[in-house]
C-alpha cells in the first residue's frame, strides 16, 4: 500500500464519504477528490430507499455501527400497495421497517449533503471539480461505469396524501418497475428498466400514464427530472494494484431491485477497515458481499424468467404475508438451491467481449441476454 499518513479518495458519492468518515474518526487524513462541482448533482431532490432486508442488522444500527449519524431525511418504510399488470393494488405491511427513505441530491435534507458535513466536520478535505485517476486513489469510488439497469424519475412538491406505491409490469418497465413515493410534501415518480435503454423515455411516459389513469394525481408545471443507473457486475477481487474500489464502481448492488445505498456505505467502511487494519480489503468484501450478490444475481434471473405472471405470484404473496420485511428476507436469504442455481445463470448470461466495467477480471452481464419487449405505441391520455 502506499504512505497511510495521508489516504485519497476519488468520488464524494456515499460510498466515499462513508470511507473517509470511518477514516477520518480512526484518526488518518483524508483528502476526498470530486469531479463534479458538489454532491449528489447525478441526483434531483428525490426520494429513494435504503433497504433493510438483505441483513439482520437493522438500519439504524447498522449506520451507528459504521458511525454515519442521521442529519439527512430518514423516514421508515413500512407499508406500500403493490400492482400487477392487471391494474389490481394489494396492501404489504411490515412489523419492522423493510427499508427507510432518504433523499439524494445536492440540498438540504439529502444524504449526500448529510454525508459531506459530517465528513467535513471530521476534518476531511473536500475538493471539488477535482478528477483524481484511479491510479492515484486509495479508495476508488467513482460511480458506475457501464450501466446494467437504468431509471428515470421526476420530483415534485405536493400537498398530494401520502402514497407508496410499486408496479411491476414488464411491458411498462422491462425487467423492472416503476414506484410513485409521495411523503413529506416531496414526490418521486420512477421507471426502472434492464432492457431497452434506448427507450427509457418512452417506458417513463407509459408508466407514468398507467398510474395516473389509476390515481389522477396531478403533476404541477414546475418538477425536476433525471437518471440514475444500476450497475452490478462479480468480481474476484475488488482492488486493482494499491486502489480499492467500492460502491458503483465496483459493481456492488443488489441486482433484484437494483438498490445500492447499503452497498455503498457498506463497501465504503470496508474499504476503510482493511486500511486502519492493515487487512485485504478483498478478503473483507468477498465474505461480506459476495455471497449478497450471487444471491441477487440468481433472484434477478427469476424475476425476470417468471414474466409478469411470476410478478403477480410475487405481489399476491407479498400480500398475503404477515410480515413483508420477513417475507423479503427469505428472498435475500442464501438458500442452497440458489447456490446452485448461480454458476448456471454466470454461463447462461455471460458477457464475452469488451465492456466498460471495472477492475477487469469479473463477471458481467451480456447485452444480448436482456429481456426482449414488445414495442410501445403512442401513450394513451390520462
Amino acid at each position: 500500500m502506499r504512505d497511510t499518513k495521508l489516504i485519497r479518495i476519488a468520488g464524494a458519492g456515499p460510498s466515499g464519504l462513508a470511507a473517509a468518515i470511518a477514516l477520518a474518526r480512526a484518526g488518518r487524513s483524508v483528502e476526498v477528490h470530486e469531479a463534479k462541482r458538489d454532491v449528489g448533482t447525478r441526483f434531483i431532490g428525490d426520494l429513494q430507499i435504503i433497504e433493510a432486508a438483505s441483513e439482520r442488522e437493522p438500519v439504524p444500527d447498522f449506520l451507528d455501527r459504521i458511525g454515519i449519524e442521521r442529519n439527512f431525511y430518514f423516514r421508515p418504510a413500512t407499508y406500500a400497495t403493490f400492482y400487477d399488470h392487471h391494474g389490481r393494488g394489494r396492501e404489504i405491511r411490515s412489523s419492522q421497517p423493510y427499508g427507510y427513505f432518504i433523499r439524494r441530491g445536492a440540498e438540504d435534507q439529502t444524504l449526500d449533503r448529510g454525508l459531506l458535513a459530517q465528513a467535513l466536520g471530521l476534518g476531511v478535505s473536500v475538493t471539488f471539480n477535482s478528477r483524481l485517476a484511479p491510479a492515484d486513489a486509495d479508495i476508488v469510488a467513482t460511480g458506475p461505469a457501464a450501466p446494467d439497469g437504468l431509471a428515470r424519475e421526476m420530483t415534485w412538491k405536493t400537498s398530494d396524501p401520502e402514497r407508496v406505491e410499486v408496479y411491476f409490469d414488464h411491458k411498462l418497465a422491462p425487467g423492472g418497475y416503476s414506484y410513485l413515493f409521495i411523503l413529506d410534501g416531496i414526490a418521486t415518480f420512477g421507471c426502472a428498466i434492464v432492457a431497452g435503454f434506448k427507450e427509457i423515455d418512452t417506458y417513463f411516459a407509459h408508466s407514468l400514464a398507467a398510474a395516473q389513469r389509476m390515481h389522477g394525481f396531478e403533476i404541477p408545471a414546475e418538477t425536476r427530472t433525471g437518471y440514475s443507473y444500476m450497475n452490478f457486475h462479480l468480481k474476484s477481487h475488488a482492488s486493482a494494484g494499491d486502489s480499492l474500489y467500492v460502491g458503483e464502481a465496483a459493481g456492488f448492488q443488489d441486482y433484484l431491485f437494483g438498490l445500492g445505498i447499503r452497498y455503498a456505505l457498506t463497501s465504503g467502511n470496508l474499504a476503510a477497515r482493511a486500511i486502519i487494519e492493515n487487512r485485504s480489503f478483498d478478503e473483507l468484501s468477498a465474505a461480506e458481499l459476495a455471497p449478497k450478490q450471487e444471491t441477487s444475481l440468481v433472484n434477478r434471473f427469476l424475476y425476470e424468467a417468471g414474466g409478469n405472471r411470476g410478478l403477480s405470484m410475487f405481489v399476491r404473496q407479498a400480500a398475503r404475508a404477515s410480515d413483508f420485511h420477513r417475507y423479503l428476507s427469505g428472498w435475500h436469504r442464501r438458500a442452497w438451491w440458489k447456490a446452485m442455481l448461480v454458476p448456471f445463470v454466470r454461463r447462461f448470461w455471460r458477457h464475452r467481449g469488451r465492456c466498460l466495467h471495472r477492475p477487469a477480471d469479473h463477471w458481467c452481464r451480456a447485452r444480448d441476454t436482456e429481456m426482449k419487449v414488445p414495442p410501445l405505441g403512442p401513450v394513451q391520455p390520462t
